[in-house]
């Protein structure tokens, strides 16, 4: 059970440890110890391109030792005190031992069991939609409604909305508070039209500071349903006060916390290699500094702002597979493609993830991330039917049948990855009012569904 005696202790370590400005944090002290430690394992050029999904799991464990080595001897760095959370070996792996390995979550035919899963587990994970994408307001209603249409759709987050009553949300402002407000009514409507009212959520999704949650979460959570707080901090071994504050408000209200930080490759952990050993490392300080239930630590190639190419993947399910394999903590992890609504890539691409996620050990996914996430309306319930379909197809794939899957898969994208197509938006390939897809739509979701069957992907 999260304390908040613990995280007050946690705290004072914000002003007490080594000191850092983020110039040297991300420039010197996370690349040369990343480095260093990957030498001292022998996990350096690891990456093999022909196995996108990880085969060796005693690979996989070398990782996790690498990744236990990095967060414990570097910590996470605040920004707002410039100051290194320090954490030992023997805090990390309390930590771990702590954390929930279940959780029970809604209510009447919406509950279901969240729990931490194995490399080729036979259980499949569970599936939450969507991935705070921007929406119209007057949008919310209807695609939540029509998402959550779909009961493999399992959990809800939800879109964003950047206007309350029509006014513009400013960061850091009494409107985010009100959009955190609104954004619950607007949900509660939607679940109530969908009969889903006992869903578990996960608020609040419109709003980047702190200030939504305090607004939304206290009354999203309730005793016999309790909510999933959303504290994501800015960027790999970094927290700051703001993720501190949600942190606070959902252990306060009785929430659980789902907190985390992305991982990039060709960003400050460098390769894959070393991008993996940071994931690593930060999956493990989610449930040291801030009692995580969930972590929600993804993992993203900022050379292609993808997750689902060959070196995300592979890296991806090291990660994943080092701490399944070696902890019960429950693990969730985001699909970056960009690909938009109505293409045959963002099926593809999104499956390929999926599947590589699935079988390394994964307790959920929240996605997808439509268009990337830089367009305003550019989701549809339709990807997030398929997804959530496919997601539960997973459960029981072998490593190497996977990875014969992901390998056609990534044919079917790769070659243009790097200029997927934008797709449409909601509004072009959606009828609104009767929520069905477009026969456009429809069709390439049939055929994309085909050539997954025949692959040996048993969707519903």
């Amino acid at each position: 059970m999260a304390s908040l005696v613990y995280l007050t202790e946690i705290l004072k370590r914000t002003k007490n440890g080594p000191n850092y400005t983020a110039k040297e944090w991300e420039q010197k002290v996370i690349p040369q110890n990343v480095r260093a430690i990957l030498k001292k394992y022998d996990l350096e050029k690891r990456f093999n391109s022909e196995t996108p999904i990880n085969q060796d799991l005693a690979l996989a464990d070398q990782f996790f030792q690498a990744g236990l080595d990095l967060a414990s001897t570097i910590g996470v760095l605040c920004t707002d005190t410039e100051t290194a959370i320090m954490v030992s070996r023997e805090e990390i792996l309390t930590a771990l031992k702590n954390a929930p390995a279940a959780l029970e979550l809604g209510e009447g035919q919406d509950r279901v069991t969240l729990k931490a899963r194995k490399p080729e587990d036979s259980d499949p994970p569970l599936f939450c939609g969507s991935l705070s994408i921007a929406i119209d307001e007057d949008l919310y209603v209807k695609f939540v409604e029509g998402m959550i249409r779909n009961h493999n759709v399992n959990l809800l987050q939800g879109p964003s909305i950047d206007t309350v009553f029509g006014a513009p949300v400013y960061a850091g402002t009494p409107f985010e508070t009100l959009a955190g407000l609104r954004e619950n009514q607007l949900r509660a409507e939607a679940l109530w039209k969908a009969g889903r009212s006992g869903m578990p959520n996960c608020p609040v999704s419109s709003s980047t500071t702190e200030f939504g949650i305090l607004g939304g979460f206290p009354g999203q959570t309730k005793p016999s349903n309790r909510s999933i707080a959303v504290c994501l901090q800015p960027a790999e071994l970094k927290t700051n006060y703001s993720n501190f504050n949600k942190v606070v408000v959902a252990i306060g209200y009785n929430g659980y916390v789902r907190s985390g930080c992305p991982s990039m490759i060709g960003g400050y952990s460098g390769s894959a290699e070393g991008a993996a050993v940071a994931n690593i490392a930060s999956d493990l300080m989610q449930f040291t500094i801030n009692q995580a239930d969930i972590s929600n630590c993804s993992l993203y190639d900022v050379r292609i702002n993808s997750a689902v190419g060959r070196h995300a993947l592979w890296a991806q399910s090291i990660a994943l597979q080092a701490m399944s394999h070696n902890t019960h903590g429950m693990l969730d992890k985001i699909i970056n493609q960009t690909a938009g609504p109505c293409t045959e890539e963002i099926l593809y691409a999104t499956t390929a993830g999926l599947i590589t996620q699935a079988v390394s050990g994964i307790s959920m996914t929240t996605g997808p991330r439509s268009a990337g996430g830089s367009y305003k309306n550019y989701i549809t319930p339709l990807e997030h039917w398929f997804c959530a379909d496919a997601f539960k197809a997973c459960g029981g794939l072998t490593l190497a049948k996977s990875n014969e899957i992901v390998l056609y898969l990534l044919s079917k994208y790769e070659d243009n990855i790097r200029n997927q197509p934008k797709g449409k938006s909601f509004r072009e390939c959606f009828d609104i009012e009767t929520l069905t897809p477009s026969p456009e739509w429809q069709a390439i979701a049939h055929k994309v569904k085909e050539d997954l069957l025949a692959r040996g992907l048993k969707m519903e």
